[in-house]
């Protein structure tokens, strides 16, 4: 019997995360499409199923809570994880605001990734399919 995979996007334009999470998802379960601006993903999400976006905050051309937002319209039943190396109050209500399921806060940690991927696999592999 073949495993299920999550499909993940990660949005992020610090070359060193991208290589990061890379190797860690590597050897997973786990398909990974990774890019560095906001655009370049919201395009990629209009011709793949994915299943989590993981996006930080700081992108080039938007802000994470802003892509996350127009990943929701294309793919709303997607996992939305926003990553950023702090946060304030208008973040925290902006994050609020657009429904963004989790807040990580960066630098990342083996063990933060694991624990958020761990729940995100048994959010998506427990949910009855929908009705047709």
């Amino acid at each position: 019997m073949k495993h299920k995979s999550l499909h993940i996007m990660l949005i992020d334009n610090d070359k060193h995360v991208r290589d990061s999470l890379n190797v860690f998802f590597e050897g997973t379960r786990t398909d990974l499409l990774i890019f560095k601006s906001g655009s370049e993903g919201l395009n990629s999400l209009k011709y793949q199923e994915i299943d989590v976006v993981i996006a930080d905050y700081f992108l080039p051309d938007m802000d994470g809570i802003e892509f996350l937002s127009k990943a929701a319209q294309i793919h709303p039943n997607a996992a939305r994880i926003l990553m950023a190396t702090m946060t304030n109050d208008e973040m925290a209500l902006g994050i609020a605001r657009a429904g963004i399921d989790q807040f990580v806060e960066k630098p990342l940690t083996v063990d933060s990734l694991e624990t958020i991927i761990h729940k995100l696999e048994i959010i998506k592999f427990t949910k009855e399919p929908p009705v047709e």
